[in-house]
């Protein structure tokens, strides 16, 4: 789950997303806006979401790469 839908589904505002991982609410903003975390706030997400967001959930994924795959 990308890091904006979880935090609209659980109805948390950025601001204090960011008060619980230790961030800046701008930079909440850029992560949920396609940036990459360093390793410790990749960490730190997890652990406040519960594994709901993970790193993997950084990477850009190009629409249709699963099907690509597949050929």
């Amino acid at each position: 789950m990308k890091l904006a839908e979880y935090l609209d589904v659980k109805g948390i505002k950025r601001a204090e997303f960011a008060e619980r991982i230790g961030v800046s609410p701008g930079r909440v903003s850029q992560l949920c806006s396609g940036g990459w975390p360093s390793g410790d706030v990749a960490e730190k997400i997890v652990a406040v979401t519960g594994g709901a967001v993970t790193a993997d959930d950084f990477l850009p994924v190009r629409e249709g790469l699963v099907e690509e795959a597949r050929t």
